[in-house]
């Protein structure tokens, strides 16, 4: 009994990361929302939840996918030390950009193929990644920011 009690007192007492998407992003609004939880098959254990959400804006009409990840089940992003000068793992002339955003390690991809992407080690197994094929680099950079300064350790 005392070891439920003492894991009580720690659950309610221990800080709590608040890692949500918010419903507007400066002038991004949320036009849709789908919260996919991940269970493990074989023991219904929860391994974390994958949050997508679109934005959109009226002008300059822009578009913004925000794909938030947490848990185990989702793991942490590696980010290398540096993009490679060589052939291999995310060559200089690739694409990517290694990057810190408020702190946290990410990785800037832009292809002509592809719509701008900005993905960033938020928090352990807690991983960020906007894309839009009409927002700019710094705006999504600003904007990952702005989501990741709402989220906070709340005692």
């Amino acid at each position: 009994m005392r070891k439920v009690f003492a894991l009580l007192i720690f659950m309610v007492c221990s800080p709590v990361f608040a890692a949500e998407l918010p419903e507007t992003i400066g002038e991004w609004h949320s036009v849709n929302k789908f919260l996919q939880p991940l269970i493990t098959e074989y023991n219904g254990e929860s391994q974390g939840t994958v949050t997508y959400m679109t934005y959109t804006r009226e002008s300059p009409s822009a578009t913004l996918d925000v794909i938030l990840t947490e848990g185990a089940g989702t793991g942490n992003l590696y980010v290398p030390e540096k993009v490679n000068t060589d052939k291999g793992m995310m060559p200089s002339d690739s694409g990517f950009e290694v990057l810190k955003v408020s702190g946290h390690d990410a990785i800037f991809e832009s292809r002509a193929f592809m719509p701008l992407a900005l993905t960033v080690q938020a928090g352990d197994n807690i991983t960020l990644t906007l894309e839009s094929p009409s927002a700019g680099r710094d705006e999504l950079l600003r904007t990952a920011e702005v989501i990741l300064s709402s989220w906070r350790v709340t005692e």
